[in-house]
């Protein structure tokens, strides 16, 4: 018994020498991919109906150099392909887009939420439950300060009970206009409106300089969803509400390192095409936005834009769109500090 277990012993020894000895594989791990957008192909697989959006799919929302314009138009088919990309930006285009005009500071002082909502933007009805959007929705508890967004001149201060801005009597509550005293856009004045205050620190006529605190953040007027700041940029006639409302996503400056996305959808006869969703995913969480729902929210005349989506970090977004078909996707670069620009064209 003595002799066995010594033996069993010594050839288990010999075992693990040999073993010791023998060659070991050289282990390579496999390499991982860079995290990063993937390219789909410009048109993949027709689909049946128009996307339908939750209201409460849309609640996770929050350049240098302009990225090159691009067109998309769909066969009759196409396959899914996935072409892996650079994660670095593309070189700086020369491709003859509009200067941003980015002159406003933001309308809610920092410390506070100086962000706007998206899930009633410019242009957007928060999913046929409103009429167009023609400004940007800055929600807040009420008495939440709210600042001159440049150096400018109070055109009106008051209500709109009397004086009408919107369309219809006491639509804003207590509001102010500014007009801007340092910059003109094509020869004509810009506006900032400041709607459903529950207080006003400024009177007619008084000017202020860029960041002054000129009232504070209320529920007056028509202001669905609870208190908030309404807040729009007018051009040329501070009391014509539906001709010269614009998109706030391309006056207000974006944060340092992010710039906005702005494109248009159109049919093959060149038509702007009203309320179509729009997915843009990048690196983190989906973002949502729509074409214009309405015929008061206009378009910038040298961009021509029908969407828009501000506060984007620079880095690779894939856009994805749909027609009653057909899904059209792409990959856009968007600069910090720059418009970015896409179009689509539903054949």
């Amino acid at each position: 018994m003595i002799m066995r277990f010594r033996l069993d012993r010594f050839l288990v020894i010999l075992v693990m020498l040999a073993a010791g000895c023998a060659p070991q594989p050289v282990f390579t791990p496999t390499p991982t991919k860079t995290p990063g957008p993937v390219l789909a192909s410009p048109l993949v697989a027709a689909t049946t109906a128009q996307p339908t959006l939750a209201l409460t799919d849309l609640l996770s929302s929050t350049p240098d150099d302009l990225t090159p314009l691009i067109t998309l138009s769909a066969p009759a088919t196409s396959a899914i392909t996935e072409t892996p990309t650079a994660t670095n930006p593309p070189p700086t285009p020369n491709d003859g887009l509009p200067p941003d005009h980015y002159v406003l500071n933001r309308p809610i002082p920092t410390g506070w939420r100086d962000y706007g909502d998206r899930t009633y933007a410019y242009g957007s009805t928060a999913g046929g439950q409103y009429r167009p959007h023609a400004g940007m929705d800055f929600f807040n508890p009420e008495s939440t300060p709210v600042v001159a967004v440049a150096n400018a001149i109070v055109e009106y201060a008051g209500t709109d009970w009397e004086t009408i801005f919107g369309p219809q009597p006491s639509f804003y509550g207590n509001l102010i206009i500014l007009r801007l005293s340092d910059y003109t856009y094509a020869g004509q004045p810009v506006f900032a409106l400041y709607g459903h205050l529950s207080t006003i620190s400024v009177q007619t006529g008084d000017v202020v300089p860029v960041g002054e605190v000129i009232g504070a953040v209320g529920g007056t007027g028509v202001a669905n969803g609870g208190p908030h700041l309404h807040f729009e940029v007018r051009v040329g006639n501070p009391s014509d509400y539906f001709t010269s409302t614009r998109n706030p996503d391309l006056w207000i400056k974006p944060y340092y390192g992010y710039g906005t996305l702005a494109g248009r959808v159109i049919n093959a006869q060149g038509a702007m095409l009203p309320e179509v969703a729009i997915t843009v995913r990048g690196i983190d969480i989906p973002r949502y936005t729509w074409t214009y729902a309405g015929t008061e929210n206009i378009s910038d005349p040298e961009w021509g834009e029908n969407f828009t989506l501000g506060d984007l970090p620079e880095g690779w977004y894939t856009v994805t769109t749909r027609s009653d078909r057909r899904t059209y996707s792409t990959e856009v670069y968007v600069r910090a500090g720059r418009t970015a620009w896409i179009e689509f064209i539903f054949d």
